[in-house]
């Protein structure tokens, strides 16, 4: 870890003027290659950002250094307001940063609820099963507690008839909203969803998309790399354009994805639409 990444923070604590998630100057390579080259983000509380760029561009790898599910090579990110997956000291005299251990990395993740391509249920488990295991494990709720609130959001998200069907017995749209309904369990102050379309049958989009449309106007602050241009519009409060590791530009849905500043962001928005 860059002992330049440890510059003063801004904030001291999580208030409201505070962003819910802040990236500065995050780099991250993956052996010789440099993945993202100095990311500034800054997602404001109760929003939604919606993340668009080509294949390659680094989005699903921003996603997972949020989460710390990639330890990131220099730069800083802040949940809330808290430094994720570092602590702040001195070295040789010099501010730095040192990684926390894994088990306060887990804390720290256990706040951010995280939606994949893939729905990477237990197949072994009843939707219901696959609600409740998380909360016991990590949460340490008791069972009666969590299957309780599996319920409450299987309900949610439509899938109050099929609590207990398992995996193989559901359709893609349904194993992803019960894979929303895993990562709500656990109470998340910040949803992530990396292209939690991009597997499911083009009939089946729509069912996802609305559990997501319900989430964002209930107050969710949500970070989602999407594909979905018409669902960036309808939704999103801000509108992040990546390619090539860096943030080409951002702003309101109306100005990136109808009159954008940049000749690269043009350029996509032409081919995909």
């Amino acid at each position: 870890m860059s002992t330049a990444a440890a510059a003063p923070a801004p904030g001291a604590g999580p208030t409201g003027d505070v962003p819910m998630v802040r990236m500065e100057g995050v780099h991250k390579w993956f052996g010789h290659a440099h993945v993202l080259r100095g990311i500034d983000l800054a997602v404001p509380r109760g929003s939604v950002s919606v993340v668009l760029g080509p294949s390659g561009s680094g989005k699903s790898t921003a996603l997972r250094c949020i989460n710390q599910l990639e330890e990131i090579g220099a730069g800083r990110i802040l949940v809330d307001g808290e430094l994720m997956g570092y602590r702040e000291g001195v070295r040789r005299g010099a501010p730095a940063l040192f990684r926390l251990h894994p088990r306060q990395v887990a804390q720290q993740r256990a706040r951010i609820g995280m939606v994949f391509q893939r729905f990477n249920l237990f197949p072994h488990m009843t939707a219901l099963g696959n609600v409740v295991e998380a909360q016991v494990q990590v949460l340490r709720r008791d069972r009666a507690t969590a299957r309780a609130r599996a319920h409450e959001l299987l309900d949610r998200v439509g899938l109050s008839d099929r609590v207990d069907h398992y995996p193989a017995q559901l359709s893609g749209g349904q194993q992803q909203r019960v894979a929303i309904a895993r990562a709500l369990a656990m109470d998340p102050e910040l949803m992530l969803f990396d292209e939690p379309t991009s597997a499911l049958d083009p009939e089946l989009v729509g069912e996802v998309l609305g559990v997501m449309r319900d989430l964002a106007a209930s107050g969710m602050t949500m970070v989602v790399v999407t594909h979905e241009i018409g669902f960036a519009r309808e939704v999103a409060d801000q509108a992040v354009f990546m390619a090539d590791g860096v943030v080409v530009e951002s702003g309101p849905p109306g100005e990136v994805l109808v009159d954008p500043r940049e000749q690269r962001t043009r350029d996509f928005l032409a081919r995909v639409l």
